[in-house]
């Protein structure tokens, strides 16, 4: 599981390091800002091809992620929408 912040260094470059650092190449759930905020459509189509590779469980853009990103990202992986109190639970 990833969880961030705002992903000012990139949210595919954080996912990349947490799976180098762990040695596991599963992502259960990726949650966080994912710094996509007005992103141009050529970031948007990397980022969201980059993230269906990885193939998390659970995908989870929160703030600093527009409407726009979460579309564009919507078309290759699956999302799910949080916002403020939403408990999310892993087993």
């Amino acid at each position: 599981m990833v969880i961030t912040g705002c992903s000012h260094s990139g949210i595919c470059n954080i996912v990349d390091y947490a799976i180098s650092v762990t040695g596991d190449s599963r992502v259960l759930a990726v949650i966080g800002g994912f710094h996509l905020l007005n992103a141009n459509e050529n970031v948007l189509t990397k980022t969201a091809d980059h993230l269906s590779q990885i193939n998390p469980q659970h995908l989870y853009p929160c703030h600093c992620t527009d409407l726009n990103a979460k579309l564009a990202l919507a078309k290759r992986v699956d999302i799910d929408e949080v916002g403020v109190g939403t408990v999310l639970e892993f087993a």
